[in-house]
């Protein structure tokens, strides 16, 4: 069984793009800011991928005639990553996704990777034994083998082993990784930013995602936006 996330993508024009994004802050408070990423949801029997607080960042109380600034800027470089979910979350230890193991990528090449569990779970780690190889072009593809464990098994420890995608050496879409699936990753990503406090690799989950801004770059690398008096992102 294989799990395909995302549509199909066209050429390999964003690879080592680099992008920037700028936000004025208008409002007279201290903001901080957290950027995440989406891709399409997953066709075909699984859960939906899980986006992460992907890049942070701060600004200092502003105005609307002398706005502060905090500026984000990133390549387009992909890697795969597998690590932990912990089930529950607090106000203080929100659930985030912890890395234990990270490989750099690419997509028309050198895009396909196995992953497997050293050790003896729960004493043990996920981890890709070896350097990627050439799968299906526009794709990140990734095969489980059978050492990784189950759901019961990582239920009965309050927690899911992960496996996804990130840019820029920082994780932003993880799923659940089970045993003896083949996952393929089309890496098409829409760019969101939100205001709140965030910690870096934090589940973003429905209710924050749906005050979130989407970013649109349009053709360009380089995009300004305001957050304002009221609380709202704008175009600048």
């Amino acid at each position: 069984m294989s799990f395909r996330m995302g549509a199909k993508a066209t050429d390999d024009l964003e690879a080592a793009q680099s992008y920037s994004l700028t936000i004025l802050n208008e409002n007279s408070q201290l903001q901080q800011f957290a950027m995440f990423q989406t891709i399409p949801n997953i066709v075909g029997p699984s859960t939906d991928p899980l986006s992460l607080a992907w890049m942070l960042g701060t600004a200092a109380p502003g105005s609307p005639s002398n706005p502060s600034q905090s500026a984000f800027s990133w390549q387009v470089e992909y890697s795969a990553n597998t690590g932990y979910v912990q089930d529950i979350g607090t106000s203080t230890d929100p659930r985030r996704f912890t890395t234990a193991s990270n490989v750099d990528v690419m997509i028309d090449s050198d895009n396909f990777l196995d992953v497997t569990y050293l050790g003896t779970f729960p004493n043990g780690a996920p981890a890709f034994p070896g350097n990627p190889s050439s799968g299906t072009s526009g794709e990140i593809q990734v095969q489980a083998d059978g050492k990784i464990p189950t759901h019961a098994q990582t239920s009965s420890q309050n927690m899911t082993i992960n496996v996804g995608i990130g840019m820029n050496n920082k994780p932003t879409v993880v799923v659940e990784l089970l045993p003896n699936l083949l996952y393929q990753f089309t890496p098409k990503p829409t760019y969101y930013i939100i205001s709140g406090s965030f910690v870096e690799g934090q589940v973003i989950d429905t209710a924050i995602s749906s005050a979130a801004y989407k970013v649109v770059f349009d053709g360009v690398t380089t995009k300004t936006l305001k957050f304002t008096a009221n609380n709202q992102f704008e175009p600048a």
